[in-house]
């Protein structure tokens, strides 16, 4: 495991001890401000406001002469503001902070009346949480049964459906973008099996299926998921830390770690996880064969104030992941005509590095910030096969890769508000050097002798820029415009720009209801490490007839609509339809019988759907939540990228045709028993999907229904209290296929039961 870098950091907190100071990084924080009032509309002084998430202490101001009251570095999450003055009657209001944003409100109190209670306000800016964007805390996070996996959380929202390799599709098509702390991460298709970050490292998750604004871009997005990582302020006691022990079905066992540290304005975090499994990969057969994995995190985070307005941070990550191919030893399964012969000792190893240091500037009047934020990212894939067996196999080759690659980049953004006016600029900008040294052996068909060998060794440099501006206008009480424009350019394998419009108007039909309407462009080039020369003389072509880098940028028109709605104070949900156009979709298919993800391009894609959630908190503290989502995705036109068959037999060559991952419906929801004070919990999570298709750009016939139910019970660590937890996954054991070998990808079966027990005991 490469983990010596974050080892000596490790090192170095061990010279730090004091009580925690929280951190401060603008760009993953919003503000709240806003203005008190009487029936009369004139200013009440004095006031007494408050701004509570469901799992956080509340925050108190009180208005000044003129009303007007500020919270200042909110981590995005949806709040109840609650105001009230002597003699006047409470008013709350539900609101949505989302990152680097300021949301203004107007709260109207009134004279008290017997037998009334007014429980929602007037809001300048839209109540309730926006249409097409989820933020899940980190409670949530802790209470699911499958809260270990940052993509199993991510597909708890409406509109990502959970594909095979628990990849999340979103709104019809590949590809998810992720921010760490307001720094966007490269994520390639070739770093499909392990995760982006721990989600034990994380305090909240914000994920957009839509409404994207202009600050995000560049890259496939299906879904932008902006993380917050912990902060030390999340932990109680001298220390705040603690360490975790677990263990399970499949041979699951692991230790989690994290603690803070600080002096002064000083301040770190610490994360680290261990962690292995005898099913690591979604398998061929029902019971997994050669599927183990192990898997290595470690996540630091130094904090420094020099002034009450100015900040620096420091955040380094480190993972590594290894994963035995799994394999299937039977000849005559009708599922999966890829047979491999037993013993095939196939493995793929990703090595993944981040690091940025951020610097961040509040102003005086609190009403902007400025943030620069250089940062170096690397990763590596190795896959090491077995040639003799695995050309002695169904599909008669075997495949080596070792691909790097590197990025050095610069992000900054710059935020002022004023009058009704928020508005935001920045731009990202990134150099990307990439080395493959790729490898086929494989058996001609035509004569059944061993061909030489196809080698793809490069070396490439690319390049992605993106600058944007955005403003929120608050135009009345009653109408929000959110627009911005974006230009993204790339360099590489393929070369293209952009301008991307983005517009979203918010109207507030009435205090509990706000009418959504969104329209934006995408522009997406692929990652260098993702575009190969796919090895097409496998199938009989001579060398004169090797494929070339033929792919293009996707492009994409996104279109939604939809309501809001603020039950009460605690239980919020929306509806949102949508539709997606696509010019070259980047779409993911494997490179003979191996995992290996590689993209082509579809000429066209077309997808729309229906998004409904339901979420919030009873008075005792239960919480649950509800996701639907219901969809169509299809594509035509190969067009890009190569292939081990001829392209022009696919029914996709010519006419639309669904995609593989084309679910027509998907729930997922849970609810969370809080049992007593001390933290016990009890959570029941159910999931259903409709089926995939059962051969992509081939028929129209689909796999049957799926369905699981998991649960969890557990109580949360204290100050001297032992925490614990035993959760399970698939409970009745519906070992059901996800995919089925469609020439593009192989079959594939879901997990049957898994069953973990967790222990936790505070490090002080």
């Amino acid at each position: 495991m490469r983990l010596a870098c974050f080892w000596i950091w490790v090192v170095l907190l061990g010279f730090l001890a004091a009580p925690p100071v929280a951190p401060a990084l603008a760009d993953v924080y919003g503000s709240v401000r806003g203005t008190v009032v009487d029936a009369a509309g004139h200013p009440l002084a004095g006031a007494t406001v408050t701004l509570q998430a469901p799992d956080e202490k509340p925050r108190v101001a009180r208005t000044d002469a003129q009303g007007t009251f500020r919270f200042a570095q909110v981590p995005f999450d949806t709040y109840t503001v609650t105001a009230s003055a002597p003699s006047l009657s409470p008013v709350s209001d539900i609101i949505t902070v989302l990152s680097g944003n300021a949301v203004t409100l107007t709260l109207r109190l009134s004279v008290k009346t017997i037998g009334r209670v007014v429980t929602t306000a007037m809001s300048a800016t839209a109540s309730g949480q926006p249409v097409s964007v989820n933020v899940i805390s980190q409670q949530t996070i802790a209470e699911l049964p499958n809260g270990n996996s940052l993509q199993r959380v991510v597909q708890t929202v409406p509109g990502i459906v959970p594909f095979s390799y628990n990849e999340p599709v979103s709104r019809g098509f590949h590809g998810v973008t992720y921010e760490i702390d307001g720094v966007p991460i490269p994520q390639t298709a070739g770093e499909n099996f392990s995760e982006i970050i721990d989600p034990r490292d994380i305090d909240r998750l914000e994920i957009f299926t839509g409404d994207m604004p202009a600050e995000y871009g560049g890259q496939r997005q299906g879904a932008v998921v902006d993380i917050l990582t912990k902060r030390p302020s999340d932990f109680t006691g001298p220390d705040g830390g603690s360490v975790s022990l677990f263990a399970g079905s499949y041979g699951q066992a692991g230790v989690s770690f994290d603690q803070i540290a600080g002096s002064g304005n000083f301040r770190a975090f610490l994360g680290a996880n261990l962690f292995r499994t005898g099913r690591g990969l979604d398998s061929p057969t029902p019971i997994p064969l050669h599927d183990d994995s192990n898997q290595g995190d470690g996540f630091v985070r130094l904090s420094y104030s020099s002034s009450p307005l100015t900040s620096w941070s420091f955040d380094y990550s480190e993972q590594y992941a290894a994963f035995q191919i799994p394999i299937d030893t039977n000849r005559n399964d009708p599922n999966n005509p890829n047979w491999a012969v037993a013993g095939t000792d196939d493995n793929q190893h990703e090595y993944s590095r981040f690091s940025n240091l951020t610097y961040d500037h509040q102003s005086a009047d609190g009403n902007g910030f400025f943030e620069l934020t250089p940062w170096w990212s690397s990763g590596r894939i190795q896959y090491l096969p077995d040639p003799a067996r695995d050309l002695a196999g169904a599909a008669q080759s075997s495949t080596y890769q070792d691909r790097y690659s590197n990025f050095l980049g610069l992000t900054s953004a710059f935020l002022r508000s004023f009058g009704k006016h928020n508005l935001k600029v920045g731009f990202t900008t990134d150099v990307q050097n990439m080395k493959s040294q790729f490898r086929i052996l494989f058996i001609d068909p035509t004569t059944g002798l061993l061909s030489p060998p196809f080698d793809d060794n490069v070396a490439q440099r690319g390049s992605n820029t993106g600058i944007y501006a955005e403003d929120k206008f608050v135009m009345t009480d009653y109408a929000t415009i959110n627009a911005g424009v974006r230009y993204d350019h790339s360099t590489g394998f393929v070369s293209g720009w952009q301008i991307s419009p983005r517009a979203e108007l918010n109207l507030q039909a009435d205090p509990r209801d706000v009418v959504h309407f969104y329209y934006g462009r995408l522009y997406a080039a692929p990652a260098l490490e993702d575009v190969r020369r796919d090895a097409i003389v496998i199938g009989g072509g001579s060398p004169g007839r090797l494929p070339v880098y033929d792919l293009k940028p996707e492009r994409d028109s996104v279109y939604e609509a939809g309501i809001a709605h603020a039950f009460s104070p605690l239980v919020h949900g929306f509806v949102t339809i949508w539709a997606r156009n696509v010019n070259n979709v980047l779409d993911t298919t494997q490179i003979g019988s191996t995992p290996l993800f590689t993209v082509f391009n579809s000429a066209g894609g077309q997808a729309r759907g229906l998004e409904v959630r339901v979420d919030g908190r009873t008075e005792t503290g239960n919480s649950f939540y509800l996701s639907y989502g219901e969809s169509l995705s299809q594509a035509e036109g190969i067009s890009g990228g190569t292939f081990l068959f001829p392209t022009s037999q696919l029914q996709g060559a010519n006419s639309w045709a669904l995609e593989d991952h084309d679910q027509t419906n998907t729930i997922n929801g849970a609810y969370t028993f809080a049992l007593d004070p001390e933290g016990r919990y009890a959570t029941v999570q159910a999931l259903y999907g409709s089926g995939f298709p059962v051969q992509f750009e081939n028929g129209t016939g689909r796999l049957p229904v799926h369905w699981e139910l998991g649960a969890s019970y557990g109580q949360r660590a204290g100050l001297h209290r032992l925490g614990w937890e035993i959760s399970g996954t698939n409970l009745l054991n519906h070992i059901y296929l996800i995919k089925v070998a469609n020439g593009f990808n192989s079959t594939q079966y879901a997990a049957g039961r898994t069953i973990t027990l967790k222990l936790t005991a505070p490090v002080y």
